[in-house]
């Protein structure tokens, strides 16, 4: 039966071989874990003549949110602008049902304003791409102790 099989590697696969692909991974992640629903989060930072200046995209899905795109024009950065963005779709993520959050980053991006808000390193590739580095950082988006009603309880009693 794989002797029937080829393998080819396509660089322009055409509409039908692509959802094919995604559809195949989207039905497994669900029958494995028993949801499928992915909620896609923006948040847009405009100026006064109405055009983005900045704005954030993340997905929501199994208590996390993964933070995919971050940019804010050059004109406005280093004015706390994607940092105000980024509680917000923090905030947006937790109002559905987000524990967590999560995104990778460059050296030349901008790892510190993450680190400002919270997040930490938990992974690294050198060198990648050459004389830089990219980071995975995770963030709790809400305390332990409120996430384990258990545990609060705990707390609440040893005071």
């Amino acid at each position: 039966m794989l002797n029937d099989i080829r393998l080819a590697v396509e660089s322009s696969p055409n509409a039908a071989m692509t959802r094919t692909l995604y559809k195949g991974v989207y039905d497994d992640n669900v029958a494995r874990t028993g949801d499928g629903a992915i909620d896609t989060l923006y948040v847009f930072a405009k100026d006064s003549n109405n055009q983005v200046i900045g704005g954030i995209v993340g997905s929501a899905y199994w208590g996390w949110v993964n933070i995919s795109s971050v940019w804010v024009s050059p004109v406005y950065r280093r004015q706390g602008l994607a940092s105000r963005m980024l509680a917000m779709i923090e905030q947006e993520a937790i109002s559905k049902g987000c524990k967590h959050a999560y995104l990778d980053t460059f050296t030349f991006q901008s790892p510190a304003l993450y680190e400002k808000s919270g997040y930490q390193i938990i992974g690294t590739l050198p060198d990648f791409p050459p004389g830089h580095a990219r980071h995975f950082m995770s963030k709790d988006l809400i305390p332990t102790a409120e996430r384990d009603p258990a545990r609060l309880r705990a707390v609440d009693v040893a005071s």
